[in-house]
């Protein structure tokens, strides 16, 4: 029994070497990088462009805890234009909500930013794409 616990103990140790050098060591892979990067696009609602509202880009993460959360107006046009970090950013939406309840209406959203203009539209609701 001793003789069996202890091979188990030596497969473990010896996955844990083979899966990136140690168990429970590793931090999700998380940029630092403090470059800044454009973000535009429309919000539409139901097909129509919103007329108001916010998106709001988090960068923060476990490299960048402090990050300055950005947020953009929406135009009666449905666009908004945002500076923001490099790297993956949440995005929340925030809209004047249409007169019948619909699912999908507060979304979380992900965007990896890259440097220079990134376009990301928005159509609510969210469909799970």
């Amino acid at each position: 029994m001793r003789r069996a616990r202890a091979r188990s103990i030596g497969l473990l140790w010896a996955a844990c070497l083979a899966t990136g050098g140690g168990c429970g060591e590793g931090k999700p892979s998380a940029t630092s990088s403090t470059r800044e990067a454009t973000v535009k696009g429309t919000v539409t609602v139901l097909g129509k462009p919103a007329t108001k509202g916010r998106v709001t880009f988090d960068p923060r993460n476990i490299n960048r805890p402090d990050a300055v959360i950005r947020t953009a107006e929406i135009g009666k046009d449905g666009a908004y234009r945002v500076t923001t970090l490099v790297g993956p950013n949440t995005i929340s939406i925030n809209v004047p909500r249409p007169p019948r309840p619909m699912r999908g209406m507060s979304p979380e959203l992900g965007l990896e930013v890259r440097p220079g203009e990134n376009t990301r539209d928005i159509a609510l609701p969210v469909t799970g794409d």
